[in-house]
């Protein structure tokens, strides 16, 4: 494999759930499921179903609602990744890019200078944006943690690679994209 002219290891910020194995977690499509079949009835019957549940009951169900729609949620994490800079072309490589408990990828994504379209920089969200033709190589991670020998994907689109640097402030991202490629990035501030 050909070797870059120049690595840039930084850490971008992904989005990771937050207690993704709490009960609350599991019980969100059943309470969503509840409280459709209620409404619904409530409007084919004309009456209010939920004022036909005791007091104790209807409490306990607002908490579990409550807690099963808005519990959870996603957060922001540090994690390593790479932009690996070529004569003709970069490559944004991530070890371990996490999208939920069972899918975890390695993921290459390949730009070839003459094929990127527009490099954004989103100053309000700290969000980079690379426009173009990328060759997608995944591999993604068995259960026990290795991976495939082959890819699990692997394709030439038109499409785009984004990543959030603001879980590391120190790296001036935009400067290093300019310095090592040909490319200039567009620096939005909305």
């Amino acid at each position: 494999m050909e070797k870059p002219n120049y690595v840039l290891k930084a850490n971008e910020a992904a989005l990771v759930p937050k207690n993704e194995n709490s009960l609350l977690r599991k019980l969100r499509m059943p309470v969503w499921i509840i409280i459709g079949v209620m409404i619904l009835g409530s409007l084919i019957f004309q009456e209010n179903l939920f004022s036909e549940l005791s007091g104790p009951t209807q409490m306990l169900f607002i908490i579990i609602a409550i807690g099963a729609i808005f519990g959870g949620g996603y957060t922001r994490v540090p994690t390593p990744f790479e932009i690996r800079f070529y004569d003709d072309y970069m490559i944004v490589y991530r070890e371990r890019h996490y999208y939920h408990k069972k899918m975890i990828r390695k993921e290459y994504d390949k730009f070839y200078y003459k094929d990127i379209k527009k490099c954004q920089y989103r100053a309000q969200t700290k969000r980079i944006n690379i426009f173009g033709i990328v060759e997608g190589i995944w591999y993604k991670y068995n259960k026990d943690g290795t991976l495939p020998e082959k890819p699990t994907y692997h394709k030439t689109t038109n499409s785009m690679c984004y990543f959030y640097t603001s879980a590391d402030p120190e790296v001036d991202f935009v400067a290093e994209i300019e310095k090592h490629s040909p490319i200039k990035v567009v620096v939005d501030n909305y």
